[in-house]
């Protein structure tokens, strides 16, 4: 949202740079020289400086206040997978009347020859915008001669009509030497700040006094623009903070991370409150109430979801089918689901038309979900929005406008919440998909507080398997499997599957099992409120070996764990496992009459501190020609500290270890 501060407010103009930043263009030997770490050299390419200032500046009564980024870094490219970095893309938002510009580009290639620095100003053409759709554009620097050894410089500003700050950012995927901000805001803006990532970030934050000129344009009694300007000389102070980091690793990829921007050494900036004229200010996130109050306005979600009187026919129809609170719930819940489809989009708080969005029956999460809270209320259930952040905008931790990027619905029943988004065909009430799964969201009461609401599933989703299968003589195995998936796990066997022909079930089955010779598939996808089934016939001689006279066998077949998902010596971040898990298989081998039982892994029982989670195995001898082999995985955290990663570690690494062990079998 774009604010237009009034006459009081003035303009401020660019300072002079930080005394941390350097001069463009000035790119010496000396920098080909600068010395690097052991992991700086493994890297692609290095950040030899990142230099970064943000600082705003009065325009006019118009126009308002402009928003200025500056970017200056140096780069060196270490190795030919490093060439990417050659190429800088920009992305500039516009929407309405709202945009943003590249200024003042400058761009340098540096390349050592002949014992001396050869300099090669990247030309105009090589500098291009593209539309990458109505509201946004990318302008691509594209520099020469980019080689291994190459240093690249470059420099631009961003002018923007948004008061947004972009997140200053200190840590790439490549090592940073030397990063340096400054970020200047006029009193009449207040942010918030949040740090992110595993490193203490300390500022020198200071006030700056200033005095400036402000030109202003008259009106006429009828508010017409005249000719005639009015200039002020106004003093207002600036909010300063600058920060210098140095030698920031990259940012490695870990698995089982919701997502690594989350953990991303870099500095939050969020609009808290705007100072429209002296004394008057709009409050956004200063705490969660103020959140709840801004959002509760009538112009944004609780006035959509009042304002939505066209539901009002229907809402009729499906109440006098029951009165029943959890009947009037899914009534309303399969209807809004039936009738929209997603259309992808998040759109935060804002709708378009939420009545538009209903006649042509498509829209976003967000209008979805407030058309269902909608009917649900018109229903008489006592039904709530709860804005909430999807995993790739980030964890919502402090009280914040800016950080919810989608919204679900709930109702009140039985003492509890439940929540439900009825953007997906094959979700339900009380099953969340994981993109959601995030952390916390806010629940907006109608009293104007609101109330946190937790997004992780606390219930477990299983995957259970039941097979039977025979050997012959020859180590070839035919079986029977059938698979149950309940809640998310279901979900997402749904997803792929569902709506699909048979072909294309059928080899995507074939590629989880990494099997070919599957015969009588059946997949029961269609009831989403149910678990998801799928049974199938198989034939294989991929986990049999024979040897002499001993056949050896690999019990767990195509459902052995192939190798430990955690390898890193050490871990920083959190553990992610999305949802808790169990995974129970029932295997029962049909022995060939010519062989016997020589020896079968010992059972064994493990368990993680804390009730973190489990695993047991057991080997069964059920008679002369038939075992059976019985394992149970579980998993009951979603979110596992760092502190835990050695323990679920060699946790991980005995699973794997115990379930490539053999049973062995021998000839009588």
């Amino acid at each position: 949202m774009r604010y237009t501060v009034l006459l009081l407010l003035i303009f401020s103009f660019v300072t002079s740079l930080n005394a941390q930043e350097f001069k463009l263009g000035k790119i010496s030997k000396e920098h080909f020289d600068i010395p690097l770490s052991k992991e700086e050299k493994a890297a692609p390419a290095v950040f030899l400086n990142k230099y970064r200032r943000t600082n705003f500046e009065y325009r006019d009564d118009l126009d308002g206040w402009l928003l200025y980024t500056t970017v200056h870094e140096v780069i060196k490219i270490n190795s030919i997978s490093g060439f990417s970095y050659g190429t800088k893309k920009i992305q500039l938002f516009n929407e309405g009347r709202e945009s943003e510009a590249v200024k003042k580009v400058e761009a340098y290639t540096y390349n050592i020859e002949g014992g001396e620095v050869v300099k090669i100003k990247t030309p105009k053409e090589r500098i291009i915008k593209n539309r990458i759709n109505e509201n946004l554009d990318e302008v691509t620097i594209t520099m020469p001669e980019v080689k291994q050894g190459t240093i690249i410089e470059y420099k631009y500003t961003v002018e923007s009509s948004y008061y947004e700050i972009d997140d200053v950012i200190f840590q790439e995927d490549i090592p940073v030497k030397n990063a340096f901000a400054i970020i200047e805001s006029p009193q009449f803006f207040d942010y918030n700040k949040f740090i992110k990532g595993y490193r203490d970030i300390i500022s020198n934050d200071y006030v700056k006094l200033r005095q400036e000129n402000a030109s202003f344009e008259l009106r006429n009694p009828f508010g017409g623009r005249t000719s005639k300007t009015l200039t002020n000389r106004i003093k207002y102070n600036d909010i300063v903070s600058e920060y210098h980091l140095q030698d920031i690793p990259a940012l490695k990829e870990e698995p089982f991370v919701n997502n690594m921007e989350n953990y991303r050494i870099s500095v939050v900036y969020e609009l808290a409150t705007v100072e429209f004229k002296k004394g008057i200010k709009e409050k956004r996130a200063k705490s969660w109430d103020e959140v709840a109050e801004y959002l509760n306005n009538p112009a944004r979600v609780a006035g959509q979801i009042d304002r939505a009187s066209f539901l009002e026919g229907v809402s009729d129809t499906l109440k006098r089918k029951s009165v029943a609170t959890l009947d009037r719930m899914n009534f309303a819940y399969n209807y809004i689901q039936d009738r929209m489809t997603w259309d992808r989009g998040i759109n935060k708080y804002r709708s378009q038309d939420l009545k538009k969005a209903y006649y042509q029956k498509k829209g976003t999460a967000y209008e979805i979900n407030t058309l269902l809270v909608s009917l649900l209320k018109r229903m008489g259930l006592k039904a709530a929005p709860v804005m909430a952040s999807t995993k790739d905008n980030g964890i919502p931790i402090f009280p914040t406008v800016d950080g919810f990027d989608y919204a679900i619905a709930a109702v009140y029943y039985d003492n509890k919440w439940i929540l439900m988004d009825a953007s997906g065909k094959n979700l339900y009430p009380g099953l969340l998909p994981e993109r959601v799964m995030n952390w916390e969201g806010r629940l907006l009461k109608e009293n104007g507080e609101s109330l946190s609401i937790p997004l992780f599933s606390s219930e477990h989703s299983d995957n259970k398997s039941s097979i039977i299968v025979s050997i012959n003589k020859k180590g070839e195995i035919s079986g029977k499997c059938r698979q149950k998936y309940s809640n998310n796990e279901g979900l997402s066997i749904r997803n792929i599957l569902k709506g699909e022909d048979q072909d294309y079930q059928e080899d995507v089955l074939k590629e989880i099992i990494n099997e070919n010779n599957v015969y009588d598939v059946v997949f029961e996808l269609e009831n989403s409120s149910k678990p998801t089934m799928i049974s199938y016939g198989f034939k294989t001689s991929n986990y049999t070996e024979i040897v002499d006279d001993k056949m050896y066998l690999s019990p767990h077949l195509f459902l052995e764990k192939p190798e430990n998902p955690f390898k890193a010596s050490n871990r920083e971040l959190p553990i992610d496992f999305i949802y808790p898990r169990i995974v129970e298989n029932t295997i029962t081998f049909k022995l060939p009459k010519e062989y016997t039982v020589d020896s079968m892994p010992e059972s064994i029982e493990l368990k993680l501190s804390g009730g973190l989670g489990s695993y047991k195995i057991a080997f069964k001898q059920v008679n002369d020609q038939s075992i059976q082999v019985l394992s149970s995985f579980k998993s009951n955290s979603t979110l596992v500290k760092a502190d835990a990663y050695n323990e679920i570690k060699n946790f991980y690494a005995q699973i794997v270890a115990k379930e490539k062990e053999k049973v062995v079998l021998k000839k009588k």
